[in-house]
């Protein structure tokens, strides 16, 4: 194995490690700033009532974005350990935020264009003061509320989607980390001999080892004799 461990940026250069700490403290902060709005409106109903579908839609967002805060925690201690459990935590609440977020957004999004424009456009025209140019006020400043409001959805998905790829990327260092630091040691496989015994012959050595010759045979009188030569 390599002596040199990868690092892993984003940004182009900063490591993966500080992204997950500024990620886990942008979204405990945004997301307890938003989950407090959300619960306040809530504790408001009362005295300021909302339609039904617009309750259903803060309590969502109130439980998504505590949720959200909850798990940022575990997401800064974790990078600060350096445990695998608690960043891949958070990776996964990133994934869940975003998926509800599409869905909430989509939702909003859709009633926004679906909502019967007249009635907006006359709230608007009865508060102008100059009837002139009231009307075209109006209707610019409705176009411009729609796009605006499918620009901030569109770049909130996408730094959300590349907020949980950072951290994804840090998760996936520490595995590396723990390779690195715990390499596999391969046990060695053990040779096993087939068949019986190895048995040293002197014809093994024939013609070269000198004793195979018949002269050197025992009960040979004399040198360069066989055993049978006389």
């Amino acid at each position: 194995m390599s002596s040199y461990l990868h690092t892993h940026t984003f940004c182009c250069c900063l490591p993966v490690r500080l992204g997950v700490f500024l990620l886990s403290l942008l979204a405990f902060a945004g997301g307890a700033f938003i989950a407090a709005i959300g619960w306040i409106q809530l504790s408001q109903l009362e005295q300021h009532p909302l339609g039904k579908t617009d309750q259903v839609s803060l309590w969502i967002q109130s439980l998504l974005f505590s949720f959200l805060a909850v798990l940022a925690v575990f997401g800064f201690l974790g990078a600060m350990i350096k445990s695998r459990g608690m960043v891949s935590g958070f990776a996964i609440a990133i994934a869940i935020h975003l998926g509800f977020s599409i869905a909430a957004g989509c939702f909003s999004i859709y009633t926004m264009f679906s909502r019967d424009s007249q009635a907006t456009l006359n709230s608007c025209l009865q508060k102008a003061n100059d009837a002139s140019d009231a009307m075209q006020s109006c209707k610019s400043g409705l176009v411009l509320i729609k796009a605006v409001t499918v620009v901030i959805y569109v770049l909130t998905w996408f730094i959300q989607l590349y907020a949980y790829f950072v951290v994804e990327r840090y998760v996936d260092q520490l595995d590396q980390e723990r390779l690195f630091e715990n390499p596999i040691v391969m046990p060695r496989t053990m040779v096993m001999q087939v068949g019986g015994p190895q048995v040293t012959t002197y014809t093994g050595f024939a013609p070269t080892y000198p004793f195979a010759n018949a002269q050197q045979a025992f009960g040979a009188t004399n040198r360069g004799q066989g055993p049978n030569q006389v």
